[in-house]
């Protein structure tokens, strides 16, 4: 019924937007208990989200291989999370996390709590302590677009509705006997 020129299909392409943009914002403002920046590090993840409407359908997502872990999380070894991944006898790549840990400024300290440098070889010990963590624990699920959805649709409903309806009443008309009648 939504072709590409109908009020319908606009109002919907203009809340895919604002529905990816939301999910965006739900991405750099994720936190767990003080830390306030605990968000995605990189933004990688966070630019990569797009969206395409056609035909009055709208698909979402991202082309990055980790964004389906982060969306549904993934269970841990000693930790289940109820979601459809689960770490077996491999653990997150130690690559990564050094990336991650050069991102967020992070500082090795000593077995007494004395900073100490930061070696290459003392990044890779952590690296490892911290995949190992994350193997036994898990990821948790941040479903950005679920939240994104709850935070945005009750103010698009009623436009998406009105375009709808708008298509629907230019498609209407009537004949009684020689008279047609059409919305203006």
């Amino acid at each position: 019924m939504a072709t590409t020129g109908s009020n319908y299909a606009k109002a919907l392409a203009k809340y895919a937007q604002e529905l990816n943009n939301a999910a965006r914002r739900v991405l750099g403002r994720r936190t767990i208990g003080k830390n306030k920046t605990y968000g995605e590090a990189s933004g990688a993840l966070r630019k990569s989200l797009k969206y395409e409407a056609k035909g009055g359908k709208v698909m979402f997502g991202s082309p990055l291989p980790y964004a389906q872990f982060i969306y549904w999380g993934v269970n841990g070894t000693e930790k289940k999370r109820g979601s459809p991944y689960s770490y077996g006898s491999k653990q997150p790549p130690m690559d990564a996390i050094k990336k991650w840990m050069r991102v967020k400024p992070l500082r090795l300290r000593d077995k007494d709590g004395r900073f100490i440098a930061q070696t290459d070889a003392g990044l890779s010990s952590a690296a490892f302590l911290i995949a190992r963590s994350i193997k036994k624990k898990g990821i948790a699920s941040l479903k950005y677009y679920e939240k994104a959805y709850d935070e945005t649709i009750k103010k698009a409903e009623n436009k998406l509705s009105e375009a709808f309806a708008k298509d629907l009443f230019n498609d209407f008309s009537a004949k009684v006997g020689n008279i047609k009648m059409t919305p203006k």
